[in-house]
């Protein structure tokens, strides 16, 4: 018997991975106006009706913070920058909306500082604030996150960068797209994303960290966003990116919104689903320019101070919650009513979910060589299981639940 689990297995392995590819594509969000429940591929098609989301307002930032300019979650605290012609120092803020402690950036020049972003040991500045489509001295600053979170003066060094397909530095300003204020570290690379001031659309580059001080930004895909996006960020255990954004309604009436981008494939980030979420105009959320996740669904967004001849709002402090626009309640609604059970997404990049996973005896996991490599039992089981330490490959997961047991194959991309 065991030999012809094996056979059974080794053949439907090698099926899987031939004809795995070609297995049927299309939307595989259930929330999308164009869902598909039998697709097992997202084509990254997925349409959605216009949706619009109220902020909680957490309090009215101090004048010190009237140009800030992005923001990161680190630690249990909250970082903030403000762009060029500010001094060098980054604010670290309380989860009211507080200054609790300046942090002065040494040696460094704040030419046009728009965002921060961080890995696990080091916070990053992008000093690549570029309104004139001119700037030769594009830079990445670099600083130890032990110096960050103990003293109050840091060290930074600096990765200077250009565009790999900028080649007219004699630009009109804000008549480009070779502008950029948003970026974060993921999977040792930095990851641009340009505010395309002539087209409306942003442009993807990635920069590997290594140890030259100056590289190429290389261009990896564009998308259009229909506004100009000031902040980026990820949450590096789910994959899902926001987008922050802004835009031009007529009469410099801005509103702003945020792109969701998640089930993508590896490394393009645009494959996937993206759903764009208003979330405000000037009027109540002032022009925003900083995002950062706090948990896989939500986190704090920041804005800056609008003055002008006609009004004057102050720069503000967000939190939001998109837990709704990632968990398919609408899937687990369908397939509960089924009596099926179901995981998704698949291909999987992370993790996977199981529908209908309460009173489940066990879960296996097993590769094509039929080794067990993940195993859950009882209470262990949750709804959500991690498989991003898996290779990728084809897998199968066996699932027991009032002693029977059903087996699904999954893709790990």
């Amino acid at each position: 018997m065991k030999k012809v689990v094996l056979n059974y297995f080794g053949v439907f392995c090698v099926l899987f991975q031939l004809f795995g590819a070609s297995a049927q594509s299309g939307c595989t969000d259930p929330q999308a106006q164009n869902y598909d429940l039998n697709a097992l591929v997202n084509d990254g098609l997925c349409e959605y009706s216009v949706t619009s989301y109220s902020m909680q307002l957490i309090a009215n930032l101090t004048g010190e913070l009237d140009e800030n300019s992005g923001l990161i979650y680190s630690n249990n605290r909250l970082f903030s920058i403000n762009d060029g012609g500010n001094g060098t120092q980054i604010q670290e803020l309380s989860f009211q909306g507080n200054i609790l402690r300046t942090i002065h950036v040494d040696s460094n020049q704040n030419t046009d500082w728009e965002a921060i972003t961080q890995s696990e040991s080091d916070v990053f500045i992008g000093d690549f604030g570029n309104n004139g489509g001119n700037r030769m001295n594009l830079k990445i600053l670099k600083i130890a996150k032990n110096e960050l979170q103990n003293f109050d003066t840091v060290q930074a060094s600096a990765l200077h960068f250009q565009y790999s397909d900028q080649v007219n530095f004699n630009n009109i300003v804000n008549q480009h797209n070779f502008d950029c204020e948003a970026f974060f570290f993921y999977q040792d690379s930095f990851h641009l994303f340009t505010k395309g001031w002539e087209n409306l659309y942003t442009k993807h580059y990635v920069i590997p960290l290594n140890n030259e001080d100056s590289v190429q930004a290389q261009l990896r895909d564009s998308l259009f966003v229909d506004g100009l996006i000031t902040d980026a960020t990820i949450d590096t255990t789910t994959g899902r990116i926001l987008l922050l954004g802004y835009k031009n309604n007529g009469s410099n009436f801005y509103t702003s919104f945020v792109y969701l981008l998640f089930d993508y494939n590896p490394h393009h980030f645009f494959s996937g689903n993206k759903r764009r979420i208003e979330i405000g105009n000037m009027l109540n959320v002032s022009q925003t320019e900083g995002i950062t996740f706090e948990s896989p669904s939500s986190g704090f967004i920041s804005a800056e101070k609008i003055t002008s001849s006609l009004l004057t709002v102050s720069p503000k402090l967000f939190h939001f919650d998109f837990t709704s626009y990632f968990e398919n309640f609408n899937l687990d609604q369908m397939i509960l009513q089924s009596n099926e059970i179901r995981i998704y997404p698949n291909p999987v990049t992370e993790s996977i979910n199981l529908t209908d996973w309460s009173n489940m005896q066990g879960v296996e996991i097993i590769d094509c060589a039929n080794q067990l490599v993940l195993k859950l039992i009882g209470e262990e089981i949750t709804k959500q299981i991690d498989i991003s330490h898996l290779l990728q490959g084809s897998y199968f997961v066996k699932i027991t639940k009032n002693d029977e047991v059903i087996t699904i194959p999954v893709i790990k991309i």
